[in-house]
């Protein structure tokens, strides 16, 4: 089992739609895992979600509560060892991700899984993207 750092916006592309980032996130090869303010980020953005889905309230929350079901939500005091270090290195690139690749340092995780090319400009943690990730499935 692959254990993966997510980002944000792959959850989000799940929400979307019934995508391969959908069936990704569901399938059992792989494990995630992610800073726990995203459930607050991907809640901030609710309504804008809810109607580039086309989802009522409901099933949006269905939906979200589904995907998050297969992401660990890491918590500060988790990933605080390693966000000093991480915020180093992702500082001149987008300080925005230095939470994400403190979480995958912290819990030596095999890769993130991103669109963000940001990620390629680091080399503490594999990048895989949603293409890399269909050859597992």
């Amino acid at each position: 089992m692959l254990k993966l750092l997510i980002d944000t916006n792959r959850i989000m592309a799940g929400l979307l739609k019934d995508s391969m980032s959908r069936k990704i996130i569901l399938h059992d090869h792989f494990s995630f895992y992610a800073p726990d303010y995203i459930a607050t980020e991907l809640l901030k953005h609710r309504a804008y979600l809810m109607k580039k889905a086309n989802l009522s309230g409901p099933d949006f929350t269905f939906l979200l509560d589904i995907l998050l079901s297969r992401v660990t939500l890491v918590p500060f005091k988790d990933f605080e060892p390693e966000y000093h270090r991480a915020m180093q290195i992702m500082k001149p690139i987008d300080e925005k991700d230095a939470p994400f690749l403190a979480v995958g340092l912290s819990l030596g995780l095999d890769a993130i899984w991103t669109e963000d090319r940001h990620f390629l400009r680091q080399d503490l943690l594999k990048v895989y993207t949603t293409s890399d990730l269909i050859e597992y499935i």
